[in-house]
């Protein structure tokens, strides 16, 4: 292991037009676009989307009506401004790495960073198509470096047999990680019981909580159903090989989240039901913060809520058919 691989973690290519200056004369809007919130704090668009993911950046909810996007508070703009590029600050939190750099941010090879992802051990925290229409999954370098400093297991050595037997299975515990860190973003922001419940059944088929609705519960699940961060136009082939990733799998993944949502249904029926969406503020968690880190890589348990076993459909499933062109196309 390298001594000291903080420096690996590449640096934020620079965005292409000037970052936008907030003048402390005339007040201006009380909200600005994702496009000029990110231009205004020098970041790209998807590490704005990661900033609100995380609880880092607020944003106003808005009306519900369809295509509207989150308008994000001048506010937080001028909150966030003096310190997005302190080593703490906005920039650092966002940053994320592919298996290459994260391999070498971990000091390991790209084939045991690729194992330990697909054992569920790492998180994603993005994913999104390359040229070649592979998935691309994408992590936190601030996890990253956590998991190193912590010196968790299963970096070096022989991974235990029962870890090396799921390997076996072509397991790929990825989309299921992600779908999970989604969920829990989703319910870290949603303010009431229905939003909660509409949390959970976005990961589900609508075949599986329909049957479970009145006509009325069912319109107010669809009036508090989590909306894209900020819809971005992608081409039909993007959307059509993304799409299943936002779904959960048949089998113990889907039968968990009907459970859950059975249960959040069950408390939300003796809540108000959800009005028509008014324009509101999403706070994030707290203060400007460090991501949690990914849990420790650690042989999953009896018991354990890790990796499931039985989903080995997960790649031929979720994500599009292609040959893993080298050893960095592999996570």
């Amino acid at each position: 292991m390298h001594p000291d691989l903080s420096s690996a973690v590449p640096a934020p290519r620079a965005v292409g037009r000037p970052r936008a200056r907030l003048s402390p004369g005339p007040p201006g809007p009380a909200t600005v676009s994702a496009e000029a919130a990110a231009r205004a704090l020098g970041v790209r668009q998807n590490e704005l989307e990661t900033a609100v993911g995380l609880g880092l950046l607020a944003t106003t909810e808005g009306t519900g009506e369809p295509g509207e996007r989150p308008k994000v508070p001048a506010s937080e703009i001028r909150r966030l401004l003096p310190s997005v590029d302190q080593p703490d600050g906005l920039r650092a939190q966002v940053a994320t790495t592919g298996a290459r750099d994260g391999a070498a941010l971990l000091g390991i090879t790209e084939e045991r960073f690729a194992k330990l992802a697909r054992l569920g051990l790492l998180t994603p925290v993005r994913c999104h198509l390359n040229r070649y229409h592979c998935v691309v999954w994408r992590y936190l370098a601030d996890e990253l470096r956590a998991v190193r400093r912590h010196q968790a297991p299963h970096l070096t050595g022989q991974l235990p047999p029962p870890l090396r037997q799921l390997l076996a299975t072509g397991d790929d515990a990825r989309p299921r990680t992600w779908r999970r860190r989604v969920l829990a973003q989703r319910l870290g922001r949603a303010g009431t019981t229905w939003e909660r419940a509409a949390a959970v059944a976005a990961l589900l088929p609508r075949s599986h909580t329909a049957a479970l609705l009145t006509p009325d519960e069912q319109r107010s699940l669809d009036a508090a159903r989590p909306r894209p961060l900020f819809a971005r136009a992608r081409s039909a082939t993007a959307e059509r090989a993304l799409e299943p990733l936002a779904r959960a799998l048949p089998g113990p993944e889907t039968e968990q989240y009907a459970a859950e949502f059975a249960e959040l249904l069950d408390e939300a029926r003796t809540a108000p039901r959800p009005p028509h969406r008014v324009p509101r503020l999403r706070r994030p968690a707290g203060r400007l913060r460090r991501p949690t880190p990914t849990r420790p890589p650690q042989s999953p348990g009896p018991g354990s809520t890790g990796p499931a076993r039985t989903h080995g459909q997960d790649q031929a499933r979720q994500a599009p058919s292609c040959q893993e062109r080298s050893s960095r196309s592999l996570a």
